[in-house]
C-alpha cells in the first residue's frame, strides 16, 4: 500500500504546481459575482490587479462594472468553461447566467501580493 500511496502523491504534487489552480480561481470569480450583485465596487476595486485599477481611477472602476448589471441584469450563476496558465497568467472563460440570458465571461488572472487578482475581464452575450 505504501508503494502505491508514494507515486499517487508525487503525481498530485506536480499536477497541482504545474498546472492553474482551479480551486483558487473559482473563488476569486465567486467574489467578483457576489460583490458584483451586492454593488459593493471597493471589493470589486480590491480583486482588481494593481494595473487594471490604475486603467480606472476615482469612481471609474464603479461606472464600468455597473454598466455590466445595466447590460446583464443580476448574476444568477455560472460554471466553469475552461482554464489555462501560460506566462503567469490563468486565463478563464466563465459560462454565466444572468437575468438577460447567457453571457460568456474572460478572466485572466495575474499573481499579486502572494493573492490571485483578476488583470482582464470581458464578457459577451452569449448565443
Amino acid at each position: 500500500m505504501k508503494r502505491l500511496l508514494a507515486p499517487v502523491a508525487v503525481a498530485v504534487l506536480l499536477t497541482a504546481c504545474s498546472g492553474p489552480d482551479a480551486v483558487a480561481s473559482r473563488a476569486v470569480i465567486d467574489r467578483f459575482h457576489a460583490a458584483l450583485g451586492a454593488g459593493d465596487w471597493a471589493a470589486i476595486d480590491g480583486l482588481l490587479s494593481q494595473s487594471t485599477r490604475n486603467l480606472r481611477p476615482g469612481g471609474a472602476t464603479a461606472r464600468a462594472f455597473r454598466a455590466i448589471i445595466e447590460r446583464h441584469g443580476r448574476y444568477r450563476g455560472g460554471e466553469l468553461e475552461g482554464i489555462t496558465r501560460e506566462d503567469g497568467r490563468t486565463t478563464i472563460a466563465w459560462s454565466a447566467r444572468y437575468e438577460n440570458g447567457p453571457v460568456s465571461e474572460l478572466f485572466v488572472l495575474v499573481e499579486e501580493g502572494g493573492q490571485l487578482k483578476i488583470d482582464s475581464y470581458t464578457d459577451q452575450p452569449a448565443p
